[in-house]
C-alpha cells in the first residue's frame, strides 16, 4: 500500500483532522475508496475521522455514517481475508476498525462486547506484526489495547493471565511517536488522555501545553485540561478552560448539544467547587432549559447524554440550595 499518492491523500486527510476540518477530511479520505473500492483502508480513515470529530464535539450527528463506514473497513478487510492476501496493513485496518468498534460498545454499556471486539482487534493487530514488524504505526493500537484493557480491569490485576500491563501499553505509544508513519500525531494526543486517566498529572500538563502551541484551542485539549484541573483543585484555571471551550463548541461547524450540556455541566461545576454558588447557578439554569432536548428527535445516544447531565445539574442545583439556606 506504499505509494506517493496513498501518502499524499493520508498525510493531508490527517492535517485536516487536526485541524477540525472534518468534512474536509473526510472528502480526502474517499479518495482512497474510489482507488481501492475493495480494500478496508479509505473507509477506515473515514470512519476514524467521523469517530474524532464525535468525541471531540459530542456531536452524534453522523453515528450512522460513522457505523456505516466502519462496518465496510471490516468486511473489505475481512472478504480480502477469505481469499488469502491480507497484507500489514489490511490486518492492521481490520485490527483498528474492530478496535473502534469495541470503544463504541463499551462507551453505550456494552462492556463485554467491547471487551471481546478489544481482543479480536488486538489479535489482527498481532498477525499484522508478524507480517510486517517495521511497521511501527501497529503500535498505537496494541498500546491502547494493553493500556485500556489494564485501566479497566484493574480489579482483576491479580490474576495471571491479566495483570497490569499499562506501562506496556504506554511505551508502545511512545514508540509509534519515535517510529510510526502516519500515528504519530494520534500518539501524541493518545498519550494526553493516558496521562489524565493515569493521573500522571504533571505529564498530562506538560503534553497539553505542547500540542496547545500547535493546536489553540482544540476542543481534545480543552476537555482533558478542565479535567486534570477539577481533579488536582485548580478551579480558577478549570473555568477558564470551560470557558474556553465553550466557546470553541459553540462557534464551531460541529456544534452538538451534548457538548455544549456537558461543557456547561463541567463549568458549573467549577464554580460550584470554587464557592462561586451564583455562576454556577447561572449555568445550571442553562442546562435545564434543555431539558425538553433530551426526549426526542435525536440520536438515542446523544438523548442520553443530554438527560444524564440534566440530572448531574439537577443534583449539583440540590446542593447549592442546601448549602446556600439560611434557616
Amino acid at each position: 500500500m506504499d505509494s506517493p499518492e496513498v501518502d499524499s491523500i493520508i498525510f493531508t486527510g490527517l492535517r485536516l483532522v487536526y485541524a477540525d476540518s472534518t468534512m474536509q477530511a473526510v472528502d480526502e479520505f474517499k479518495k482512497l475508496i474510489t482507488i481501492f473500492p475493495d480494500d478496508p483502508i479509505g473507509y477506515f480513515y473515514v470512519a476514524a475521522t467521523l469517530q474524532n470529530m464525535m468525541d471531540d464535539y459530542r456531536n452524534y450527528s453522523s453515528q450512522d455514517e460513522f457505523n456505516q463506514y466502519l462496518t465496510l473497513a471490516i468486511k473489505t478487510a475481512e472478504d480480502r481475508k477469505k481469499k488469502g492476501n491480507l497484507d500489514a496493513y489490511d490486518y492492521l485496518y481490520l485490527g483498528g476498525a474492530i478496535g473502534f468498534r469495541g470503544i463504541h460498545k463499551a462507551l453505550t454499556g456494552d462492556w463485554v462486547g467491547g471487551f471481546v471486539d478489544g481482543l479480536k482487534g488486538r489479535n489482527n493487530l498481532v498477525k499484522a506484526l508478524e507480517v510486517d514488524s517495521t511497521l511501527y504505526d501497529i503500535y498505537y493500537g496494541l498500546g491502547s489495547y494493553h493500556f485500556w484493557r489494564s485501566l479497566k480491569s484493574r480489579s482483576f490485576w491479580w490474576l495471571p493471565f491479566i495483570g497490569d500491563n499499562r506501562q506496556k501499553g504506554i511505551e508502545m505509544i511512545k514508540s509509534v511517536i519515535e517510529k510510526g508513519k502516519y500515528a504519530k500525531q494520534d500518539a501524541q494526543f493518545a498519550l494526553v488522555r493516558i496521562w489524565v486517566e493515569n493521573k500522571e498529572y504533571d505529564k498530562a500538563f506538560g503534553q497539553i501545553n505542547k500540542l496547545s502551541q500547535i493546536y489553540p484551542n482544540k476542543p481534545f485539549l480543552l476537555w482533558f485540561l478542565g479535567q486534570a484541573q477539577l481533579e488536582n483543585n485548580m478551579y480558577s484555571g478549570a473555568i477558564q478552560t470551560y470557558r474556553n471551550l465553550l466557546k470553541a463548541l459553540i462557534a464551531s461547524p460541529y456544534y452538538g448539544l451534548t457538548g455544549e450540556v456537558e461543557c456547561r455541566y463541567d463549568l458549573a461545576l467549577a464554580f460550584y467547587q470554587n464557592k462561586d454558588f451564583k455562576n454556577s447557578s447561572t449555568q445550571i439554569d442553562t442546562i435545564l432549559t434543555f431539558k425538553k432536548h433530551s426526549q426526542t428527535g435525536r440520536p438515542p445516544e446523544e438523548n442520553k447524554n443530554i438527560k444524564d447531565f440534566v440530572h448531574k445539574a439537577e443534583d449539583l442545583q440540590k446542593k447549592i440550595k442546601k448549602e446556600t439556606k439560611t434557616d
